[in-house]
């Protein structure tokens, strides 16, 4: 079996910004450049020499923090495109360090060289998408604080009181502020005033 000529850790460094691992038809590694080769080593406690031929499938079950379920659905995917039976395939990674989650964009295509064309492969890059994560989990609790009232609120002509989804009627203030993330202060209008405590009402004036 022909195997893929290994990128030079200057050459693959200068070229790939992703971390990228080139792997055969049967799993093994046959190249890696030096941004993969970092981030492994930060996970895993494999020398560096060492990952060279290794079963690329057995490394993506030893990450820690990561599902069984999700890494066999995602070996799954990779052989598929390893046998063409679909054209690439992406996916999110998570990964457990001493910092806490980080997080990947996995893309793999079929790899293909014209110095070597009968060499089937695969080209898997991970791109580091922790900083947008962490944005769409603040996005994500900052919508969960955000309630809005939407449709048709029924009100008393009276006395104002809303009705509620159990057929109670609510003074406005309890409505809203079980419904929405408001709360009230209470103040009074300047018209509540002269109506209310005309006597107080030429205070108003001279304002």
């Amino acid at each position: 079996m022909s195997e893929a000529n290994p990128l030079t850790l200057e050459d693959s460094y200068n070229q790939f910004r992703s971390a990228t691992v080139i792997i055969n038809e049967e799993g093994l590694i046959s190249s890696y450049n030096q941004t993969w080769l970092t981030k492994i080593s930060e996970l895993l406690p494999h020398p560096a020499e060492s990952y060279l031929k290794m079963n690329y499938y057995r490394i993506l079950n030893e990450i820690p923090g990561t599902c069984i379920h999700n890494i066999q659905l995602i070996i799954l995917h990779l052989k598929n495109v390893l046998e063409r039976h679909t054209p690439s395939y992406a996916c999110e990674i998570s990964t457990l360090t001493d910092q806490g989650y980080t997080w990947f964009q996995l893309e793999a295509s079929p790899y293909k060289t014209s110095l070597q064309p009968d060499f089937v492969g695969l080209a898997i890059s991970y791109y580091d998408i922790t900083p947008f994560k962490t944005l769409e989990t603040h996005l994500n609790h900052a919508s969960s604080q955000i309630k809005t009232l939407r449709g048709m609120l029924p009100i008393c002509a009276v006395c104002k009181r809303i009705r509620d989804e159990e057929d109670e009627w609510n003074p406005v203030e309890s409505f809203v502020e079980r419904n929405t993330h408001a709360e009230f202060t209470h103040d009074i209008c300047p018209d509540c005033i002269r109506r209310v405590y005309p006597q107080y009402s030429h205070f108003l004036d001279e304002a």
